[in-house]
């Protein structure tokens, strides 16, 4: 992927994060990244892109946002 790219919209894929946050269900206040990406179908890499930038306004009922995977989170 060539993040580097001059005018890409990151701001597109951070909205739909944040709207598929308002819907899913979250366990002891966390989301996992797979259920992000399968509620939203954007790139598991674009969404730790936005996460990475802190381009996403978690809803306060989310206090996390962890990716069991590679072992990462993000924290309001």
């Amino acid at each position: 992927m060539q993040n580097g790219e001059e005018g890409f919209n990151y701001a597109r894929y951070a909205g739909a994060v944040e709207e598929a946050l308002n819907r899913l269900a979250a366990k002891n206040g966390a989301v996992d990244t797979r259920q992000i990406q399968l509620e939203t179908s954007v790139p598991k890499d674009l969404i730790i892109e936005v996460l990475d930038r802190g381009m996403v306004d978690f809803p306060e009922r989310i206090d996390e946002i962890v990716d069991s995977e590679e072992g990462k989170e993000w924290k309001r």
